[in-house]
Order: C-alpha cells, then structure tokens, then sequence
C-alpha cells in the first residue's frame, strides 16, 4: 500500500458496467465491480478455474478472501500467520504462497512468504525468510530504494519476485527457493522500459509470458496506473495504461485468457475488482 497522504481526484467507475478502454489501447474493459467494505485495503490476486482470491496489506487481519467472477464475497478465513504487509498472494494446485514482502519505508531487514495449505488453509502456515543481497536498511530512504516488492507469481514450479524499484524503475527479478534455510536473493535480470513501480505480477503458462501492473504518481497525489505484457525471457512487450482507475494493485489470468485487476480504495472510490481483455 502507498502510505504517502495524497489528495486524488476523483475517478468515477460504475459497479458491475461495461466500458471501454481508449481507442490508441489494446486492452479493454469488459467489466467493473466494487468490491465488499472488507477489501479497502485489496492487495494482490491469484485466480484458480473457480474462484479468485485476494489479501489486505498491512495494517489489516492474516486474512485470506475468496471472490466470485461478479466481484461478490464468498469466502474468508483467518490464517495462522502474522500480516506485516502482505502484498501479494499466488498458488499452485496444492498451496497459496502470501508474500509478507512489502518495504515502501526500506526499514525491513528481510521479507517473508508464508505457504498455505489450501486442503486446510488454517492449520500453522509454513514461512519461509528472505533478505536481499546488499541491502542497508538503515542507508534506505522512504520511496526511494529498491529493497521493496509487491508482485510475486509462480512459474515453472518456481516463485518469481519482480520488485518495487522506485529509485531505479527498473523491476529485479527474483527467484525464490521453496526450502527451509533463510535465503539471501541476488536479481537475476530486470525489466526495463515500464512506466512505473510494478505493484502485482501472473504468469500465463499458455501464452509464455508475463503479465504486470503498477502506477506511476507524482506529488499531488495523482495516479497513473498501467499493465504490461513481459516476455518469458522478460523483455518488455506491450504498455497500456489503465485511465479509469487510480491505485492498482493486483492482477490474474482468468481461465479464459482474461485478466482480472484490483484496486485499492482511495478516498474518492471503493475498492475495484475488473475484468480486462487484451486485444
């Protein structure tokens, strides 16, 4: 979550309507839901062929939520596991992986991501512990360091981090190891060319490719958010900004090739759940 106070203007979307996206775009937006008053604070997306599931970031209960494809509550459950600032939430047939991964301030001397059994997701959820090579916490100023992260999906069997880079904006890509020992993460490559942090990140095992969103904001307060298509061998392919919505922080694949996108509430909207099409 962005904890810089901001004052935005206000952007109206309507629940449940169809609208479209800008002519010079390739993404449309099918559909638009807000989302329960329980989900201000909607963090990260992980869609299975049923349901799709989000998290609340810091500040917030260990809560995991199940939504409906019409943005509805269905489902919530407390989990054994401490939210420091969750931020993003990915899966694969047997676990959740919730990425405690957040550190817009950069005072974190390391990041955690808790595995979820989802046959019995409230039994003691296994951590795992990462630090980044090269970080000083105590050197990092707030906004503008590179030790942070919100967007984290899961490839090939593998967790891949892409972070928060807000004094570089080039995304680092990490793989992190599902073992017990604490880690040490050293970037493997970056993605270069975005218009922004990235804030949320899916990976499309049928289409090869990543998909990526994020925001840029300036000192008024004023949200740009974007979604971005990445390459699998992570070259940047397409840019399209999102000018219907403001603080975007979590995206999936649906399993029809759509993509679905949240938004956190600011205080002139409610959190928003879409549904996007790329053309």
């Amino acid at each position: 979550m962005n904890r810089i106070v901001f004052i935005l203007s206000p952007l109206l979307l309507l629940a449940g309507c169809s609208v479209s996206a800008d002519p010079q775009h390739g993404v449309e937006v099918l559909s638009t839901y807000t989302l329960d008053n329980a989900l201000k604070e909607t963090s990260g997306l992980f869609c299975d062929s049923n349901s799709i599931y989000t998290i609340n970031d810091s500040g917030n209960e260990p809560e995991l939520f199940t939504l409906g494809q019409d943005g509805s509550l269905t489902a919530r459950v407390t989990l054994d596991a401490k939210n420091r600032d969750w931020e993003a939430i990915t899966g694969d047939d047997d676990y959740f992986y919730i990425g405690d991964i957040g550190n817009n301030a950069g005072k974190h001397k390391s990041l955690t991501v808790y595995k979820i059994n989802r046959a019995d997701p409230v039994q003691e959820a296994v951590k795992r512990r990462f630090t980044y090579a090269g970080n000083t916490p105590q050197e990092n100023a707030p906004y503008a360091h590179d030790y942070d992260g919100e967007a984290m999906t899961m490839r090939d069997g593998k967790l891949i981090l892409f972070s928060k880079s807000w004094a570089t904006e080039q995304s680092h890509v990490y793989v992190l190891q599902d073992i017990k020992a604490k880690q040490v993460l050293t970037p493997f490559t970056s993605v270069d060319g975005l218009p922004g942090v990235v804030t949320g990140a899916d990976w499309n095992s049928d289409t090869q490719e990543f998909v990526l969103v994020g925001y840029r904001s300036n000192a008024l307060g004023m949200f740009k958010p974007f979604i971005a298509t990445v390459s699998g061998d992570y070259q940047l392919k397409t840019v399209d900004f999102l000018s219907q919505f403001a603080q975007v922080e979590g995206v999936c694949y649906g399993p029809d090739g759509n993509v679905w996108i949240s938004q956190e509430s600011t205080p002139y909207t409610s959190a928003k759940l879409a549904k996007l099409k790329f053309h």
